[in-house]
This record gives C-alpha cells, sequence and structure tokens, in this order.
C-alpha cells in the first residue's frame, strides 16, 4: 500500500496542536480536542508518522532515547495505515505524554512552534502578556500569537486577531512579528498589528519600525514611523497617517466607525460579545459612524434602532437586524 502524505493543510493543523500542547495554559480540555483529532483521520496518523523520521534527522532525543515507550513508534510504523486507527490513542499518550510531537516537511517553523509559547484569546476577551525580555503585549479578542525566543531573534507568529505591542530594545536580538506574509521588524517602539483574510495592517504609535514582504530578503522594506499606517497584502499596499484616537479606540473597551457599512460592524461587533448579530441583506449597506462600547450587542442593536431604519429581532443568541418596512 503506497504510503499515505499529509497535505500542507493536515501538517499545518499538526504544527498548531504541536504549539498549543506546549502551551503554558493546555488544559484538558485541549487534550481531549487533540484526541478528537488524532483519531478523525488517518492522515492526521501519517502526519505524526514522521516524528521518529524527525527525531533521526536531528540525531535523536537524549531524553527519548532512553525511555521504552519509544519503542510504539517503531511498531507503528510497520502497521499499515488503514489499520492504525486503534494505536492512536497510545501514540497520542505517548506524544502528549513525553511533550514532543513534530511534523513532516522539516520547516524550521514547526520546529519553532515546538518552543513558541502561545496566547490567544477567545470572542470578548483581551489578555495583557509581559514577555521574557520585558517586552508587553496586549492581545485584543479573538486572536492567537505563538512566541518564541532564540539567541539571536525574538519572533512573534501572529496567526490571526489583533494586538499592540510594546517592545524593549535588544541590540543583539531584533523583534520580528510576522503577519499575513509580512515581517515587521523593531527596536524600541509601540506599535498595533491586526491579521486577518490574508491582510496585515501596522499602526506606529511612537518609535519606528520597517514593514516588508516575508520574501523580501535583507530589504529594509517599509519604514514606518509614530502616526502612520500601512495596509499590506500580496496585492495591495497603502500608507496613510489615520486618526490615532479612532484605530486605537480598541485599547479602551470602544470601537469607532466612520460610515462602515452596518454588515462591516456587525462583524467587529462580534469579537467582542457570544449575543452575535446577524445583518440582513436588506439593512446590509447602512452607514455606521460613532464610538460604541464593545461587549453587549444587546444594548449596541438598540442603540442603532433609534439611529437607523432598522428593526431588532431575537432568535436564540442572535439578534437579527432587518431594514424597518414602517414608514
Amino acid at each position: 500500500m503506497a504510503e499515505l502524505v499529509p497535505s500542507p493543510d493536515v501538517r499545518a493543523e499538526a504544527a498548531t496542536w504541536l504549539a498549543r500542547l506546549h502551551a503554558e495554559d493546555r488544559d484538558s480540555g485541549d487534550e481531549a480536542a487533540f484526541r478528537a483529532w488524532l483519531n478523525a483521520s488517518a492522515e492526521h496518523a501519517a502526519a505524526f508518522e514522521a516524528v521518529d523520521r524527525m527525531w533521526s534527522d536531528v540525531g535523536g532525543l537524549t531524553d527519548l532515547k532512553t525511555d521504552p515507550r519509544v519503542d510504539a513508534l517503531a511498531d507503528l510504523r510497520r502497521i499499515p495505515v488503514a489499520a492504525r486507527q486503534p494505536a492512536l490513542a497510545s501514540r497520542r499518550a505517548l506524544l502528549a505524554g513525553v511533550g514532543l510531537l513534530a511534523v513532516t516537511g522539516g520547516s524550521a517553523m514547526f520546529w519553532r512552534s515546538a518552543s513558541a509559547k502561545v496566547y490567544e484569546t477567545d470572542v470578548g476577551e483581551q489578555k495583557h502578556v509581559a514577555l521574557d525580555d520585558g517586552s508587553q503585549l496586549f492581545l485584543d479578542a479573538r486572536t492567537r500569537v505563538a512566541v518564541s525566543f532564540s539567541e539571536t531573534a525574538r519572533v512573534v507568529d501572529m496567526q490571526y486577531g489583533r494586538a499592540n505591542f510594546r517592545i524593549v530594545p535588544d541590540l543583539k536580538r531584533p523583534f520580528i512579528v510576522e503577519a499575513a506574509e509580512h515581517k515587521i521588524i523593531a527596536t524600541r517602539c509601540n506599535f498595533d498589528v491586526r491579521c486577518e483574510d490574508g491582510k496585515v495592517q501596522v499602526v506606529l504609535i511612537h518609535g519606528e519600525a520597517d514593514v516588508k514582504p516575508a520574501s523580501a530578503g535583507e530589504g529594509r522594506g517599509e519604514r514606518l514611523k509614530a502616526g502612520e499606517r500601512l495596509v499590506a497584502s500580496n496585492d495591495v499596499e497603502k500608507r496613510d497617517k489615520p486618526d490615532l484616537t479612532h484605530v486605537l479606540a480598541w485599547q479602551t473597551g470602544y470601537e469607532m466607525f466612520d460610515k462602515e457599512t452596518l454588515n462591516r460592524v456587525a462583524e467587529e461587533m462580534n469579537r467582542y460579545s457570544t449575543t452575535r448579530l446577524e445583518v440582513d441583506p436588506s439593512a446590509a449597506g447602512l452607514k455606521v459612524s460613532g464610538m460604541y462600547r464593545v461587549g453587549d450587542n444587546s444594548a449596541f442593536a438598540q442603540s442603532l434602532a433609534k439611529l437607523l431604519p432598522i428593526a431588532v429581532r431575537q432568535s436564540g443568541d442572535t439578534l437579527v437586524l432587518t431594514a424597518d418596512s414602517d414608514p
């Protein structure tokens, strides 16, 4: 039978699980979810099949060589993929028990994830994080980052969301934020980064930082100074000087909108509340302006109903906003 080769997406999922299982705040819920993922597909098992090969590639790990449970890896290699499902639970116990997981591909990103500290927030949650070097992060709701420090660099892989960075200088180790195929390289500064839908937004509050595509090599890239914003994706790059009161309102528990469509506004407010806003197509194009406190979508919807020609209808945990048909 031909060997099952995991897809890049599955390898990426495995890398995400690897980082999550090494996070300081890992809990039993994470482990249960990981077991479910591992048992869901033979392709998932094949991704972790490469663990022993990765160990061999780097010369093995001393503490694992002496662990008799590692024999289970060799046993698993001799079992056809289709027959491996019953063995997944014991293999999961081995992998999570020794605290070392790996995936195929040999990517440096995967190895960095193994030692990274992962921080994340859920809907409506914000979090302050003090890093080992004294730098500080402030994570907005629905954000996930992996922080990896070495002797030569301090790297934050921003997978999604928004965060504020207050960087302490280190002449030997630049501070690098990787987001949406771009790198933000900073020394002493304060800046916001938002990463979503393949696009990165960088707002410099104090200091300077360079922003460049991840594939750009050693070139300096775009130098941003205090008060400037760069929005970039693979296809578009825009630089301006926004109203900082507007773009930094999220740090004080508010969102400010300037003629934003109701559909976009609802997406933003849903980051902060489990009571979701759903906009009917009849009202999606209505424009919203003003500053609003986040976290209470019920109060927000009632406020909008006084300002816009909309009706609010509750369906379970969802508030449906429709165009008001009354004259």
